[in-house]
C-alpha cells in the first residue's frame, strides 16, 4: 500500500521538486562540494567548542558546589562499621 502511495503523481512531483541535484557546471560542482565540506568543518568545530564548553561548565560547578565541604579522608582509608558474621550464619553460594 505505501509503495502504490510513492508513485503517485503528486509525490513523485514534490519529490522531484525537492530533489537534491548537482549542477552542470564544473566550477558549481566544485563550489557546492567545498561549500558542504565547510558547512560540515563548521558544524564540527561548532560541537567540540561546545563539548569543551560544557565539560568546563561542568568542573566549575562541581569546583563551586564542593566549596565549604570538608574534604574527604586521605589515602586508602575505608571509614565504616563492621560487624564480623560466624562462618555458618551466612548463606554459602552453589
Amino acid at each position: 500500500m505505501f509503495a502504490q502511495w510513492l508513485h503517485h503523481p503528486h509525490v513523485t512531483r514534490l519529490q522531484a521538486r525537492f530533489a537534491a541535484r548537482r549542477p552542470r557546471n564544473a566550477f558549481a560542482r566544485v563550489l557546492v562540494a567545498l561549500v558542504g565540506v565547510a558547512l560540515l568543518l563548521i558544524l564540527l568545530v561548532l560541537g567540540a567548542v561546545l563539548g569543551v564548553a560544557m565539560l568546563i561548565g561542568a568542573t566549575i560547578w562541581r569546583a563551586l558546589r564542593q566549596r565549604g565541604r570538608p574534604q574527604a579522608t586521605p589515602g586508602r582509608v575505608i571509614e565504616g562499621e563492621y560487624r564480623h558474621a560466624r562462618h555458618g550464619v551466612l548463606p554459602h553460594p552453589h
